[in-house]
């Protein structure tokens, strides 16, 4: 973007949601099997037969994968999830049966409350505009001069704000600061106040929150600049405590606000679960994926960097997780920042597809699967003893007998 555009006030701010995938055209089918040497009807062929097995995967996420590579085994190609197969894989650990709290940590008001509350550290909520409910102590903004005066007022910049209930970083903007009529927005663009304001109520009527822009540690600004890169950290269930089951590196695109990897040049790197080192970052997908040794503008290393406050970002993870038992993985948005790591958001529906992006593995893998199914049968055990004990105090009530 040049100069003057980014100086000229903006008719849209907010990230739009990503265009339908459509199915790949038919060059990529020739790019492929000129690359590759595989003809475009093994392509297919392939592709169907994993859309219909347990991978569930569609056409555009078999290419996406590189599951068109001769170097990797049928055995391998079948270890890999699409969206679908992962929901599916997350809904065996954390049945709906069993969990009730689905709704409340995808509310991010209620969520980011509750966990200040308890202690966890994590952005503070400045306002939220809603013209459907109200949030407590945090300034509820129910119209467009109401948003406009907190912008103009109230509001303590950078800001990072965000649908209420949606992810994926779509509808998002970071809001760097105030410039007489316009905002300055975090890429260098800028939107009238005004203009801003309508934005949010026609859009996000129902729920838009206004965050406090965190910081991010100086360990990773050297390589990747001030747009906060978020860790993923996955946790899983375990007997006695949540344990990480695996993490990986978002980091965005140096012209984005946000890390969501549908944006165009952002990265990913693997990231040890044990001691936090960062392996072989990785940019774009299918033909277009390639390993990339140093950011694009920084020119620093990925590979080797130690992710600071490691083993304080897991602590918090695991911890965090035990507070919703019932949920048998989850996924956390964790931020590290100059006062350690801040708990951005969690995902009770992790996408399992950014780890096959980030380590180039399926997650069905023989390291994973057993924790997987151990972790199913933990939540149909817990299931059964919460029937058992219901069971037990109806039949209680009816004979008129307690415990």
């Amino acid at each position: 973007m040049t100069a003057a555009a980014a100086s000229a006030p903006q008719s849209q701010a907010l990230l739009a949601a990503p265009q339908m995938i459509k199915a790949p055209p038919a060059t990529m089918l020739v790019r492929v099997a000129r690359t590759y040497g595989v003809s475009p009807i093994r392509q297919m062929r392939e592709a169907l037969m994993l859309s219909r097995g347990k991978s569930k995967l569609f056409l555009n996420e078999y290419f996406s994968a590189g599951l068109y590579n001769p170097e990797l085994s049928w055995t391998e190609k079948k270890q890999y999830v699409g969206a679908r197969s992962s929901w599916d894989l997350n809904a065996m650990m954390s049945p709906s049966s069993l969990n009730g709290q689905k709704t409340f940590v995808a509310d991010k008001v209620m969520y980011t409350s509750l966990i200040r509350q308890l202690g966890f550290r994590t952005t503070e909520t400045q306002g939220v505009f809603s013209t459907m409910r109200r949030a407590g102590n945090i300034p509820t903004l129910s119209s467009v001069e109401d948003l406009r005066r907190f912008l103009v007022e109230q509001a303590v910049f950078p800001l990072f704000g965000k649908p209420q209930s949606y992810s994926g970083s779509f509808g998002s903007a970071l809001l760097d600061r105030l410039d007489g009529e316009d905002i300055v927005l975090g890429d260098g663009r800028r939107v009238g106040v005004q203009a801003f304001c309508e934005e949010i109520a026609r859009e996000y009527g129902e729920g838009y929150l206004f965050q406090t822009a965190l910081q991010q540690h100086e360990a990773l600004s050297e390589v990747t600049g001030s747009a906060i890169g978020t860790l993923r950290i996955v946790t899983v269930r375990d007997e006695a405590m949540p344990r990480v089951l695996y993490s990986l590196w978002k980091i965005p695109s140096p012209k984005a606000m946000s890390d969501n990897f549908w944006q165009d040049g952002s990265m990913i790197a693997p990231v040890d679960e044990k001691t936090g080192i960062v392996g072989q970052c990785r940019i774009g997908t299918g033909p277009d994926a390639r390993d990339i040794e140093t950011h694009p503008v920084s020119g620093r290393a990925f590979k080797g960097l130690q992710v600071p406050c490691w083993d304080e970002a897991c602590r918090m993870a695991t911890e965090a997780h035990a507070l919703f038992p019932e949920f048998g993985v989850i996924g956390w948005d964790v931020a590290m920042t100059p006062e350690g790591p801040s708990l951005i958001e969690c995902n009770d529906n992790p996408f399992h597809s950014l780890y096959q992006l980030a380590f180039q593995r399926g997650i069905k893998n023989e390291d994973f699967m057993p924790v997987f199914e151990q972790v199913a049968q933990r939540s149909r055990d817990m299931r059964a003893y919460r029937d058992e004990m219901v069971d037990k105090r109806k039949k209680a009530q009816r004979t008129g007998k307690s415990g």
